[in-house]
């Protein structure tokens, strides 16, 4: 049975997919509890991975950003090829490490982030263990830079709009689907993380599907581009979901560019994808802190975003969980979905003992 565990690590995000057949994969790495706060409710990100992770290596690696809620001490975890300071004893090796293109073409990066980028620039330069997600003419005009032949390149790079040839349905019992990002989130303009993030839709299982979506830090108006580009193609079902991960720790600007006063109204095409696309029995997950109680909140989460989302899984008989309130606000654990081989899937009760089930959903389609 295959799995997908998202971590409580406040406005952060950490989520690690196992399939059945022992591959592991990684959607960003952010270790953001403090050891020296006794009261820091955030789990030890290392601890609880180690735990799950036996082998020594991750088949992939994904950051789908360079900000530091996505990337926050995996220079410490992972072991790095580009530096021998950073493959010392212990370290979980990276057999496929996943970015987009704007990791490789960012020129600011200072702290962690330029130590990951340093690692992606190395793969891309070597040809091998890695993927790139997206060729604007800016990543071009990089390899030509630099020295690296773009077009012996090409086999590493990831356009949206395509399936992921990492995995497939037939071996591994999954399928990763490019949502984003487009060629136009980053050629033209200034290089916005955010906006360039990869968001991707996973499909399990061959028949009765289970479908899921990583929403990462996008804005509305990225999902309304990804929407429309989708609809245009035909390929409507990329959008179907009974998991979704939503995008940068309910901040209403995934929704919309209004706030709005106790509920943020949803652009009209992520109204589609949210009430016409989820599934009887879905559940939206938000990798955040608690929803505050009031409404005036600048920073995520907000509440008149998670009212939208409460909505949402009301209609479908779903639920709404939120990873620094599972199972509850003093002792956030683990959100563990099994992905269940006839379709839909069982949420795991995080309890001190024992794991037991609850909320098994089965994939008919609302409505």
């Amino acid at each position: 049975m295959s799995k997908i565990t998202f971590f409580p690590l406040g406005n952060a995000d950490s989520s690690l997919i196992e399939l059945s057949n022992g591959k592991v994969i990684q959607i960003d790495y952010a270790d953001m509890r403090d050891p020296n706060d006794k009261n820091d409710k955030r789990i030890d990100l290392k601890k609880e991975l180690n735990s799950r992770v036996k082998k020594d290596t991750f088949d992939v690696v994904c950051f789908t950003h360079l900000d530091n809620d996505h990337i926050k001490g995996s220079s410490e975890y992972f072991h790095l090829l580009h530096a021998k300071k950073y493959q010392t004893e212990g370290r979980k090796k990276i057999a496929e490490m996943w970015v987009p293109a704007s990791a490789i073409l960012e020129d600011e990066c200072e702290e962690e982030d330029r130590i990951i980028q340093a690692e992606a620039r190395y793969r891309f330069k070597e040809g091998k263990g890695i993927k790139v997600f997206s060729r604007p003419k800016k990543l071009k005009d990089w390899c030509k830079n630099n020295g690296v032949d773009f077009e012996a390149r090409r086999h590493l790079i990831v356009d949206a709009g395509t399936v992921i040839n990492t995995f497939s349905l037939t071996k591994d019992g999954v399928e990763f689907f490019a949502q984003s990002p487009f060629v136009s989130h980053i050629d033209g303009k200034e290089i916005d993380r955010n906006a360039s993030a990869i968001t991707l839709h996973l499909t399990f299982n061959n028949s009765k599907k289970t479908e899921v979506v990583f929403g990462a830090d996008i804005t509305w108006d990225v999902w309304r581009d990804i929407i429309l580009v989708t609809k245009n193609k035909g390929n409507q079902t990329r959008l179907e979901w009974d998991i979704f991960h939503i995008s940068h720790h309910c901040s209403y600007t995934a929704l919309s560019e209004e706030k709005g006063k106790t509920k943020t109204e949803p652009d009209e095409e992520i109204k589609w994808m949210f009430e016409e696309q989820g599934r009887k029995g879905g559940c939206i997950v938000s990798p955040s802190k608690p929803i505050p109680s009031g409404y005036d909140d600048t920073q995520p989460p907000h509440k008149q975003a998670a009212n939208y989302y409460s909505d949402v899984v009301d209609e479908l008989e779903g639920e709404f969980k939120v990873t620094m309130e599972h199972p509850n606000e003093n002792t956030p654990k683990p959100m563990v979905f099994n992905i269940l081989a006839n379709g839909g899937f069982e949420l795991e009760k995080a309890v001190a003992s024992a794991s037991v089930f609850i909320g098994a959903k089965e994939p008919p389609r609302a409505g």
